[in-house]
C-alpha cells in the first residue's frame, strides 16, 4: 500500500516567511534599542567630556596669576618694596647676626643687595596678603639665580606678617623664571607644593631647595632654621 504524504506548500511557505518576518523585526528592534542606548551612552560622555573640559580650563584659568610687578608697582616702589625685605631674604653681612643685621652699619651692604634682587612677581589678594618671589644670585660659574616666594601683610608701614614659604635651588634665568611662575601660582591659590620638594623629585630633577627634612621657616623668628 502506497502512503502519499501530501504537503500544503502554500502554508508551508506562508508559515516560513511569517517566521522570517518575526526574526527579522525581532532583530530590528534589539538593533534600534541598541542603537538608542549608544546614542544614550554617547551622549552622557559626550556631556561628561564637556563638563570635565570646561571645569579644568576654569581651573587653569583662576591659576594663572597676573603677578607682574610693574602692573601694580612704580619703579620706586619696587625699590622701597625690596629694601622693606631685603634683610630677610638676603644673607647676613660679616661679622653680623641676625639680631644685629638690623643696625645701620649695614645699609649700605643691604641697599646694595636689595638692587640686585629681581622682583619677579608681586600679588595682593582680598585678605591683604602680599605674595612675592624675588630672585637673587647665587655662587656659580655661571649666571644663576635662586628664588625666594613668600607672603607677607602690612599694617600702615610695618610688615605684621612674613614669612618664606619656599626657596629653590639655584638655576639659569630661563628655568628659574619658568619654575618660579608655576611655583607662585599654586602658592597663590593654596595649592600644596610638596611634590616638588627633592625628596619627591625623580633624579637629576630641581625645583624647592627649602624647605626639607632638615630646614624649615620659623614664621615667628622670620628665619630658617635647621631642626635639631
Amino acid at each position: 500500500m502506497l502512503y502519499i504524504l501530501e504537503f500544503n506548500y502554500p502554508k508551508v511557505l506562508s508559515l516560513g516567511f511569517l517566521n522570517l518576518l518575526h526574526i527579522v523585526k525581532i532583530y530590528i528592534v534589539n538593533l534600534l534599542y541598541f542603537n538608542i542606548i549608544i546614542l544614550k551612552l554617547f551622549t552622557k560622555s559626550m556631556k561628561t567630556f564637556y563638563f570635565i573640559f570646561i571645569l579644568l580650563f576654569v581651573i587653569s584659568c583662576q591659576k594663572d596669576i597676573a603677578s607682574k610687578p610693574t602692573d601694580y608697582l612704580s619703579k620706586e616702589e619696587i625699590s622701597s618694596f625690596k629694601s622693606s625685605i631685603v634683610r630677610y631674604y638676603e644673607g647676613l653681612p660679616k661679622n653680623a647676626s641676625h639680631q644685629t643685621k638690623w643696625d645701620t652699619l649695614h645699609n649700605d651692604y643691604y641697599f646694595k643687595k636689595a638692587e640686585a634682587t629681581d622682583l619677579l612677581h608681586y600679588y595682593k589678594n582680598e585678605d591683604g596678603f602680599v605674595y612675592f618671589a624675588v630672585a637673587k644670585i647665587a655662587p656659580s660659574i655661571k649666571l644663576k639665580k635662586v628664588s625666594t616666594i613668600g607672603k607677607l601683610k602690612f599694617e600702615k608701614d610695618s610688615i605684621i606678617y612674613y614669612e618664606e614659604i619656599c626657596r629653590t635651588w639655584k638655576m639659569e634665568l630661563p628655568e628659574l623664571k619658568e619654575k618660579t611662575k608655576i611655583l607662585f601660582d599654586k602658592i597663590v591659590n593654596n595649592k600644596d607644593v610638596s611634590q616638588y620638594y627633592t625628596k619627591n623629585l625623580p633624579e637629576n630633577e630641581y625645583w624647592i631647595e627649602f624647605p626639607d627634612d632638615q630646614t624649615v621657616y620659623n614664621v615667628e623668628l622670620r628665619e630658617w632654621q635647621t631642626k635639631k
